[in-house]
């Protein structure tokens, strides 16, 4: 799927794994489901779209996956400081950041995000008119303005993506909203554990 890049346009895709959610009372990338770490299930899709694929995390059972993992550069920023640990830990021209609780995120939605992109722009993903800060395509340029935000505690994703000049917002249409489906709490993953092959099977159609 890489091959439909814009020439010389790379891309690494960043997973951000966190570390204790507080509503899980554990680590959400690796708790199971359907008796695989919720983060693998993103890593596979990311590695069949053909991406370079790597780990922010803290947990030393991220390294059981086989692939680069980054520790926060700067700790307890959240979200915002994953992003500055992904832009200070690559070469590639962009930065795809995608969240670990997204299980059913496709090969599809990889490729229609990045259908557009070239180096120079931020592309947000736009979920049921909502701005999707962990699954955007981030240029490198980016990463002074962001250590600067990171630094000065402005942290809220959102805000500095809406800010940026350079941020092109990426429409999903309806049919592709069931990938960002997101696995919060226990509620939320025995749900999908439950309607797990109808989940599948309603991405896949499309």
């Amino acid at each position: 799927m890489t091959s439909n890049l814009p020439k010389h346009v790379t891309i690494d895709a960043f997973v951000l794994a966190g570390g204790q959610s507080s509503r899980m009372g554990e680590d959400k990338g690796l708790i199971p489901l359907n008796g695989k770490a919720m983060v693998s299930y993103i890593i596979q899709t990311l590695q069949k779209a053909r991406l370079s694929v790597k780990l922010i995390a803290n947990h030393a059972a991220y390294r059981n996956f086989s692939l680069p993992v980054y520790g926060d550069v700067v700790i307890n920023k959240g979200p915002m400081g994953g992003l500055l640990t992904a832009l200070e830990n690559t070469s590639a021209d962009l930065v795809l950041l995608v969240g670990c609780d997204m299980p059913l995120i496709s090969v599809e939605a990889i490729a229609y995000l990045i259908s557009s992109i070239d180096r120079e722009h931020l592309i947000v993903s736009m979920i049921n008119n909502k701005p999707n800060p962990l699954f955007s395509l981030y240029p490198s340029s980016l990463k002074t303005a962001v250590r600067e935000h990171v630094m000065a505690d402005q942290l809220k994703m959102t805000d500095f993506i809406l800010n940026n000049k350079t941020t092109l917002c990426k429409t999903f249409p309806g049919h592709m909203s069931g990938c960002f489906q997101n696995i919060n709490d226990k509620a939320a993953l025995l749900a999908l554990e439950t309607n797990w092959e109808k989940a599948k099977l309603d991405i896949l159609k499309f």
